[in-house]
């Protein structure tokens, strides 16, 4: 069974973006990416499993799964490589696929970037996923209170009611797979220490981004081919919230990359 997908073309570039969500969203949430991003790129826009249109997957390891999933969505396109954007859990998915499949990567743009959560919010992920706690509590309870403790401000409300009422739609044993995903994002930028990064990767984060900045700026260091911009007066899902800022930075990178490969393209003919 494919994911549920939309394309979107451009009428003079063949090169394609992929979009990820995050957690509890789908592929609408990039609704402000859409129009400025297809002028320039094809975009295939994906539902990760239990999201949106997408259905859901018996496998416990929904990280591999989704991953191989959109591999063969690619094939199933024909989309040899494409450029990844991604947001929140949307970018721990790109990290395993460039870890699994990194040839069919051109370049990375990770907004609000996921690594590992500050202390309490390890707390929080772990009460979600404690047996005792989802036996008394609503499962989306403790999703929702760690939503407002993620985007907490006034100018953070758009993006956070958003993210809650779309998480609002995903079954229980969807949430809980993909919160245990989420739980362990840091596990993966361990693998990603143990290899030499060859992709090239733009992180873009807000400065209030306060969960997650200040160990994606420590990660960022460790890697050669990666650059990172923070969007000031900005939270955690900077591409709702800072649209304009996210949309312009991001662009700017890729017909960066894009140039880049139409040069060595020329250079081996």
């Amino acid at each position: 069974m494919l994911l549920n997908f939309q394309t979107h073309y451009c009428d003079n570039n063949d090169e394609w973006i992929v979009l990820f969500h995050g957690l509890g969203g789908n592929h609408s949430i990039f609704y402000k990416q859409i129009e400025p991003f297809k002028k320039h790129f094809n975009l295939l826009c994906i539902d990760f499993p239990g999201h949106g249109e997408s259905g859901s997957f018996d496998d416990p390891d929904y990280l591999t799964l989704t991953s191989e999933k959109v591999i063969e969505l690619m094939n199933h396109l024909k989309i040899k490589t494409a450029h990844f954007v991604g947001v929140s859990l949307g970018t721990i998915v790109m990290q395993d696929i460039s870890l699994r499949h990194g040839h069919r990567i051109r370049s990375m743009v990770l907004a609000g970037a996921a690594s590992k959560f500050l202390k309490w919010g390890q707390i929080l992920c772990k009460l979600t996923l404690a047996k005792p706690v989802r036996k008394v509590l609503p499962y989306m309870l403790p999703y929702s209170i760690f939503a407002f403790l993620l985007m907490p401000k006034k100018n953070h409300r758009k993006a956070r009611t958003i993210f809650i009422r779309e998480a609002f739609k995903l079954g229980k044993n969807d949430y809980l797979k993909w919160a245990h995903v989420a739980k362990y994002a840091y596990k993966t930028y361990d693998r990603l220490t143990l290899r030499k990064n060859v992709i090239p990767k733009l992180y873009i984060s807000g400065s209030e981004d306060h969960m997650f900045l200040k160990g994606i700026q420590k990660f960022v260091k460790t890697e050669a081919s990666s650059d990172l911009t923070i969007i000031p007066d900005c939270g955690h899902v900077c591409n709702i919230e800072k649209a304009e800022t996210f949309n312009k930075k991001a662009l700017a990178f890729l017909k960066d990359i894009r140039a880049i490969h139409q040069q060595q393209n020329r250079k081996v003919i």
